[in-house]
């Protein structure tokens, strides 16, 4: 046997592990199942989770944060939906806070409503009604720089989301990672929801929206199964 082929075969046998560590976790143990932006959920947890990756999480966090130009709406689906994947994504627990943002900025308690914002997505920095109305508080304060970048943010997040689907039916759901992110996202579509129904098909769940709009009422789907499966 040659020197070469014997090198080659060295290289194979380091190769070959890697690549089946890879495609062996990419098979595991997550019920959802969908790619988003081309990619699975297991290999979402892989490139999040290395801090040398250029996806790592904190930083697509930070990107998220300041979505200008140079940020792309994949780095974006990253952040959002490897969020799920971390143990500060904790939706449920901050419903009371994002209902009691809602109702500070509806009575007009802009300074308070802005400081509950804050905390909101601070600890839950990709729930999207947080900075909904983190933008309203601050652009009532007069601070519209500010206010601006909170809407750009909300925004952008929701380009990115409406490109998971169509939204016609359950296999091309929006898939969301907030409940009250569909109310964020309806309204964005100019759409006034009627009535909410939650429906569950093969271990994933969907929350049904019938809405109203240009006076048609139609049915918006939304994928909610990353709530179910890692809600904490």
């Amino acid at each position: 046997m040659t020197t070469d082929r014997i090198n080659h075969m060295k290289k194979m046998l380091i190769i070959f592990p890697i690549l089946y560590s890879f495609i062996s976790f990419g098979q595991s143990g997550y019920h959802f199942k969908k790619k988003i932006f081309g990619y699975t959920l297991d290999q979402i947890t892989l490139m999040t989770d290395d801090g040398d990756s250029k996806l790592y999480i904190d930083d697509l966090l930070y990107k998220m944060f300041n979505p200008d130009s140079t940020v792309s709406d994949f780095e974006l689906a990253m952040g959002y939906y490897g969020f799920v994947l971390q143990p500060d994504y904790k939706p449920d627990k901050y419903i009371g806070l994002e209902l009691q943002v809602m109702a500070l900025n509806n009575n007009h308690n802009w300074v308070k409503a802005k400081k509950y914002a804050d905390s909101l997505i601070t600890n839950y920095p990709t729930c999207l009604m947080g900075h909904v109305e983190l933008s309203y508080a601050l652009n009532s304060l007069q601070d519209t720089i500010q206010a601006a970048l909170y809407r750009r943010i909300y925004e952008r997040l929701s380009t990115m989301i409406f490109q998971t689907g169509d939204g016609l039916s359950m296999e091309t759901a929006y898939i969301v990672t907030g409940h009250k992110d569909i109310e964020v996202l309806t309204q964005l579509m100019r759409m006034r929801i009627k009535a909410r129904k939650t429906k569950t098909k093969k271990k994933s769940t969907f929350e049904i929206v019938t809405v109203y709009k240009n006076f048609e009422k139609m049915n918006v789907y939304f994928d909610t199964s990353l709530i179910t499966e890692f809600k904490r």
